[in-house]
């Protein structure tokens, strides 16, 4: 293998790997092989082990640092990854291993810009060389010739010298010398200035999926780590009490407590465990500059609680909860959270208004509408037009939407015309459609149906269902309530052999105990799974053993991830449609898909460029 250490100038060329959609590295690609195991991206089969990798960006999860650290561990990472555009999530696990693992031969990660991505795209040559220079740029060759990009594991300090106090080093753990050393790297990627202090951390690294994870924050605690601001922590890879009922293999199973374990020792909020971090008591405010990691949770905190949060990489989100602060960019700033594009819904909801006010169908919709508009908003924030006519947008739909929007789109915002609080109003309604400068997307019936259809796309001549998973983000107590009040709608009892299970925080479960909805639903046959959730439960018994088994999902989200990371097929539906099938074992082959929207087989997605 031909590979690039940074600390030289020296040269690599490899073959070539090419995609002009965004790739989440989390349920993206296996960190054991390289393969990528996204089913509804274009690269999936292939392996990005040893290659060049040409992609416009990372998208979805802050997890993909995770799963950089442990492709370089493993040996099976590409030998460079040339983007349209600076992605710090995939830098962060590059960074982490240099930094704290002393690891010299790494990936390179370059930036050319649109219109040399847009050539490399064009040509797709089999193979690329890049050379780094004496003063560490980065220098690309193709069939074409020789052109600059840059090296964003190489970019200059940019941080001004008081931009901030600094502790003295000699009084300071050398965890937190560290993390000011990792920050200001990962300020010279985005260009900071300066460094503003956060109210509150949400750390996503508390993940399992390798060694190198947990060396990671182990060390942090050995050199003396402790978060300087409340923090809370996201779902971890297994119920930490319960572990053993559900039959999880005793060493990932301490493996994954270790990994909690080392947090909690870092002062991270024990009880927290949640992937819906917006549920707990003392959320965000608008206005507040926090530290989240956890896709779906970002756009929450910045798109429905007006709150201020880039989506930050797992490993930055301890180290910046470590020195409380974080770079003054991207969505901290005000002028960033301007929309770049205008996603238009206002027709097709008009016109088929009657028909979503079923309940039925409006559970599914926004999921669905939340993968599309992430899909469409073309790497920048969108304004979505159309919500407004509906009679009412409830928390639990904007916590679904943040959801699927977090894992196809790539910003960590999105505006919603008078629904979402800095989209109130005509006069601020008019001045972000004027920031759009006119670049538009039409939605259409036909694009719609698409979505039900790749997020259902695990149907086929059986219409059995296996295993009915919800909570993914983790069920709210008004959800905990509405699956309630469906079970027990006609009292039919669940069929025996369909498993039915839900994730959800410690907090919601216990308020959900006082008012009797859990013990409602656990009679009724619902098992419920505290501290992680279903994008960490990946294998039997909790996941079917079978590979054939079907999973029903109302969570577009998961019906995303699940098929990558689970080898299992995946079915999407509405909440009705989830206890409906565990009552039936079934799951009618139209799936979710409204019956308004099955008569179109057209895809149209049109994007309106004036």
């Amino acid at each position: 293998m031909s590979s690039v250490n940074n600390n030289s100038k020296t040269s690599i060329q490899g073959p070539a790997l090419y995609s002009a959609k965004p790739l989440s590295f989390w349920g993206g690609i296996d960190p054991l092989t390289g393969d990528v195991i996204d089913r509804q991206h274009p690269l999936c089969g292939l392996t990005t082990k040893h290659v060049i990798l040409c992609l416009p960006s990372g998208r979805g999860s802050c997890t993909g640092s995770q799963v950089m650290l442990e492709l370089i561990l493993n040996g099976v990472a590409p030998r460079a990854v040339i983007l349209r555009e600076a992605d710090v999530i995939l830098c962060v696990g590059v960074i982490v291993a240099e930094e704290f693992f002393d690891i010299a031969d790494l990936p390179v990660i370059c930036v050319v810009g649109d219109e040399r991505f847009e050539e490399l795209l064009k040509d797709r040559d089999s193979s690329l060389s890049l050379r780094v220079t004496a003063n560490e740029d980065v220098v690309i060759e193709n069939k074409r010739g020789a052109f600059a990009a840059k090296n964003l594991l190489r970019m200059k300090d940019t941080l001004q010298s008081d931009s901030m106090v600094f502790d003295d080093p000699n009084q300071d753990s050398q965890a937190k010398v560290l993390a000011l050393k990792t920050i200001r790297r990962v300020a010279s990627i985005t260009s900071a200035t300066q460094l503003i202090p956060i109210k509150s951390a949400h750390i996503d690294a508390v993940t399992y999926i390798g060694p190198g994870g947990l060396r990671f924050v182990q060390k942090l605690v050995q050199l003396g780590g402790k978060v300087a601001v409340p923090t809370t922590l996201n779902s971890q890879s297994v119920d930490r009490r319960r572990w053993q009922q559900l039959g999880v293999d005793s060493t990932y199973a301490q493996n994954a407590n270790s990994v909690g374990d080392a947090y909690v020792e870092m002062g991270c909020e024990e009880m927290s465990f949640t992937c819906a971090p917006y549920l707990l008591p003392g959320r965000p405010q608008k206005g507040d500059d926090i530290m989240w990691g956890e896709s779906n949770a970002v756009v929450y905190a910045n798109s429905v609680l007006g709150a201020r949060t880039e989506k930050y990489a797992d490993y930055f989100d301890i180290l910046a909860a470590i020195v409380g602060v974080v770079p003054k960019v991207g969505v901290h700033i005000e002028e960033n959270r301007m929309p770049t594009i205008i996603i238009d819904a206002e027709k097709l909801i008009r016109e088929h208004l009657p028909r979503l006010q079923s309940c039925r169908d409006i559970d599914s919709f926004f999921p669905a509408m939340g993968w599309l508009c992430g899909n469409l908003s073309d790497g920048g924030i969108p304004l979505i037009l159309g919500f407004d006519a509906l009679p009412l947008v409830s928390d639990d739909n904007q916590k679904a939407f943040c959801a699927a929007f977090g894992t196809t789109g790539t910003a960590p915002l999105f505006h919603m015309v008078n629904v979402t609080p800095e989209a109130k109003g005509d006069d601020v309604v008019q001045k972000l459609m004027l920031s759009c400068r006119e670049k538009r997307a039409i939605v259409s019936k036909d694009d719609l149906r698409h979505a039900y259809e790749t997020l259902d796309d695990g149907k086929d001549d059986c219409d059995e269902v296996h295993l009915v998973a919800l909570g993914n983000p983790h069920l709210s107590l008004t959800e905990l309530k509405q699956l309630r009040d469906i079970i027990t709608f006609d009292g039919r009892p669940k069929k025996d052999g369909i498993e039915v299970i839900a994730t959800l925080g410690r907090h919601v479960h216990s308020e959900g105990r006082k008012l009797q909805y859990v013990q409602t639903l656990e009679r009724f046959g619902v098992r419920f799974i505290n501290d992680t959730c279903w994008c960490m439960l990946l294998d039997p018994p909790i996941i079917p053993r079978n590979h054939n088994s079907i999973i029903l999902t109302n969570s577009a989200k998961y019906a995303t991830y699940g098929p990558g990371l689970t080898k299992r097929r995946m079915r999407f539906g509405s909440i009705f449609d989830c206890i409906e099938a565990s009552k039936t074992g079934r799951m009618t082959r139209h799936g979710g898909v409204p019956q308004w929207l099955r008569s179109f087989s057209t895809l149209s997605i049109r994007h309106l460029f004036k």
